[in-house]
């Protein structure tokens, strides 16, 4: 996974970055969107409510922030009206896959809440305002991930350099949310659930294998099972002794 790296004045450089008021609007307005369609708990109902309600109340400031955007892309394509659409749906498909990030997911879905609530709540006079103000939030939710990030790859570096050569990385592979029983049992954790019957996959960027993905209750806490190969054996490491732990 890819970290934006913070600057020389410890601002992370992401495409949400430094944007003009009209940028600014319209990348608040496709964050929102996302998260309407990303964030799916009961809790989250209020994010669609009112991202539909902003659609409607803001429609003029929209379509002239849109028109405006329109002209912008077609001028740096050369005046090209085909060409400038093709650089905005290019931009906008690294926009929208930003937001999508699986990992963050949880932050975002808590951040847009709060938005949804305050415009169900008081429809803001100055929406441009209020639209810089919460692509701002939106950022801050990446950074909490971000930050979370991190401080795990501190952490399982620490913990390689104290251990891996006994055990092997922290980071052996994919990690799975589910295995299946008999590999759970053997790894001496608890079943949780069964493997999807057509779970969705993404490629594995080094090998092109399907790696399998399940959407993730973040309100459950559940234990990582590494997914052997088939007619692999697990092998689950012993602990330290206590002697071992006293020498360190």
């Amino acid at each position: 996974m890819t970290i934006p790296r913070e600057d020389a004045f410890g601002i992370r450089q992401t495409i949400n970055t430094a944007l003009p008021e009209d940028e600014a609007i319209w990348h608040f307005r496709a964050g929102w969107n996302v998260a309407a369609l990303n964030c799916q708990r009961d809790i989250h109902a209020p994010i669609l409510d009112a991202y539909g309600e902003m659609l409607q109340q803001e429609n003029d400031i929209l379509r002239g922030v849109n028109q405006r955007i329109d002209a912008r892309f077609r001028e740096e394509a050369g005046g090209e009206r085909r060409a400038g659409i093709r650089l905005r749906e290019a931009h906008s498909t690294e926009l929208y896959n930003y937001y999508a990030s699986p990992a963050a997911r949880r932050y975002l879905c808590a951040t847009a809440l709060d938005v949804a609530n305050e415009y169900l709540t008081a429809r803001p006079d100055n929406f441009p305002l209020f639209a810089t103000q919460g692509l701002q939030r939106f950022e801050m939710a990446f950074e909490q991930f971000y930050t979370a990030y991190e401080a795990y790859q501190v952490a399982s570096s620490e913990w390689d350099a104290r251990y891996g050569a006994r055990y092997g990385g922290s980071q052996p592979g994919w990690v799975a949310i589910y295995g299946t029983p008999a590999q759970q049992q053997a790894a001496g954790v608890a079943v949780t659930g069964l493997v999807p019957a057509d779970p969705v996959v993404v490629p594995d960027q080094e090998t092109g294998a399907a790696i399998p993905v399940i959407p993730v209750d973040d309100t459950q806490n559940r234990t990582p099972v590494v997914q052997p190969l088939p007619d692999e054996t697990v092998v689950v490491p012993p602990a330290p002794a206590e002697d071992d732990e006293a020498s360190e």
